[in-house]
Order: structure tokens, then C-alpha cells, then sequence
């Protein structure tokens, strides 16, 4: 859709689920160390926020589905113009939004442990990310400087999404795999919003771009770094909350186990309590 609602509503989806998955990897990673078990990752995360069965409801597939499938409906529904469809653009779009759809499907699938071959959800969605790519890369045709440098640096976060699925496929149980997945899905959503307000800004009294000068499209690419570390910093961010989380329960964890270390019952009755400092014990009564 050319229009700022056609980049913001796939920039939405993406940046909605690659922070979701950040907060989600992180969780099941300090989760890990917490019960000293090995992590591995995973296409689908539970929603840690719900308690009990809650928790383990499919919440993720269940929401991708309904956004791909508001999408789709929204690009077909405005491509149709005098009762007819003809709109390529749209075209394109809803094709990616299926994809992404179809790839939540076999995520369902996955939950409710349908006979697959193994790894099925990351294989379509490097399938999903593969057709968004080539349905970009015959997207520009006719397009101006800057549309064009836009896109591109697009497609290369794209590119490197596919890449970076079947990086985590060879490393599930390094945690930055999947990291480096979410990275570049919020990073993708992020530009889809910068692109928006780039070509088709909302704010009516906004300076329109020269789509055919070489300084603005020197400033596009400036904006494209500023991007990459802001995704980076949110990330940090995050990392760093769910980290001071987990550290704060180790921490109580530990403080009842050097308790409990201490603490000892002999058979007279009394409790004898041992302190590190010192080379006497000191009891006390316990209370009964």
C-alpha cells in the first residue's frame, strides 16, 4: 500500500513481535541459569505475564495469525477500486502478510504436536522472510533515488534475517542466536515506520524529501545507522530489567540457602545458629 498506513501497520507487527521475542529469550535465559539448566531456543515463546495453564497457551501464533490476517484483509480491501481488484502493490503485501501467517499456522501445529519433520516452524520462516526479500527486490521498479536506497537497506535487514534463522538453527543453545533474530526483526520494524514517515509523513506541514537529491539520501542512510543503535540500546535495555529481575530472586535464593546452612537443630532441643564471623556458636531457644 503507498501510503504511511501500508508501512506502519507491517512496522507495528514487527516491532511488536521482535521485542516480544527479546523479553521472552531473555526470561527462559536467566530462567536457565537461575535452575541451572541449558538453554535452547525456540520459534515459540509462552507468554511468561499469565499465570498457570495461561502461561502455556500459544498466545504468539494465535496473535500473528490475527494480525497477518487484518493486514492481508486491509491490502486487498483498498486495492479494490471500482469493484475490482488491481492493485499489485497491495498484491505484494498481502502475499508477505500469508507467509507470516502461514508460518504461525505451523507454529500451532508445533504446539499441539502434529506429526512434522523437526525444525518445520524455523524452516518456513526462513521461507516467509525469503519471499518478503524477493517481493521487495521487483518492488522498486520506476521508483525514485531515495525510494529505491530506502527499500535496499530493507532488503538487507531482510537478508540478514534469513541468515540469522539458520544461525540460531546450528547454535539453539547460544543465547545470542536467537537475539540476533529478534535484533533484526525490530530493526526491520523500526525502518518500516522511518520509510513511512519518509515518503508519505502524516503531519501535513512536514518538509516533503527531494527523492532525487544525493544529500537526502546521504541523511536516509545516517538515519539507517542511528537504527541499527537504538535497536541495539532497547535491546540493552531490556536485557538489563529482566537481568536486575532474576539477579534479585538468585540473590533471596542464595540468602535462605546460607540461612538454612547455618541454622541446625540439635537433639536437646535448641537451635544452634553458626556465624561466619566467629569461632563460637551461639544458640537460642527454639520456639516450638
Amino acid at each position: 500500500m503507498g501510503n504511511f498506513g501500508g508501512h506502519a501497520l507491517p512496522g507495528a507487527f514487527f516491532l511488536l513481535f521482535g521485542v516480544w521475542w527479546t523479553i521472552q529469550i531473555l526470561i527462559q535465559y536467566y530462567s536457565c541459569l537461575k535452575h541451572n539448566v541449558k538453554f535452547i531456543s525456540q520459534g515459540m515463546f509462552p507468554c511468561s505475564c499469565f499465570c498457570g495453564r495461561l502461561k502455556k497457551w500459544p498466545i504468539q501464533p494465535c496473535m500473528v495469525i490475527f494480525f497477518t490476517t487484518v493486514g492481508l484483509s486491509l491490502e486487498i480491501y483498498t486495492g479494490i477500486s471500482h469493484g475490482k481488484f488491481d492493485a499489485p502493490g497491495n498484491a505484494q503485501h498481502a502475499t508477505m502478510f500469508f507467509f507470516f501467517g502461514l508460518t504461525a499456522f505451523i507454529n500451532l501445529l508445533a504446539y499441539f504436536k502434529i506429526a512434522m519433520p523437526k525444525d518445520l516452524d524455523y524452516v518456513m520462516g526462513a521461507i516467509a522472510f525469503t519471499i518478503e526479500w524477493v517481493l521487495f527486490r521487483f518492488h522498486l521498479h520506476g521508483r525514485t533515488p531515495l525510494d529505491v536506497l530506502l527499500h535496499t537497506l530493507l532488503m538487507y535487514v531482510i537478508g540478514a534475517n534469513i541468515l540469522s534463522i539458520f544461525i540460531e538453527l546450528k547454535y539453539r543453545d547460544q543465547v545470542l542466536a536467537p537475539l540476533l533474530r529478534s535484533y533484526l526483526v525490530i530493526l526491520q520494524g523500526t525502518w518500516f515506520w522511518q520509510v513511512g514517515f519518509i515518503l508519505y509523513n502524516p503531519n501535513p506541514d512536514a518538509e516533503k524529501w527531494d527523492e532525487e537529491s544525493h544529500r537526502q539520501m546521504m541523511t536516509a542512510t545516517m538515519y539507517f545507522a542511528w537504527h541499527l543503535g537504538v535497536v541495539f540500546l532497547l535491546m540493552l535495555i531490556i536485557n538489563c530489567v529482566v537481568a536486575a529481575y532474576y539477579n534479585k530472586l538468585l540473590y533471596r535464593k542464595d540468602n535462605k540457602i546460607e540461612m538454612e546452612s547455618l541454622i541446625k537443630s540439635e537433639s536437646n532441643g535448641y537451635t544452634c545458629v553458626s556465624m561466619a564471623d566467629s569461632d563460637d556458636d551461639f544458640e537460642k531457644a527454639s520456639i516450638s
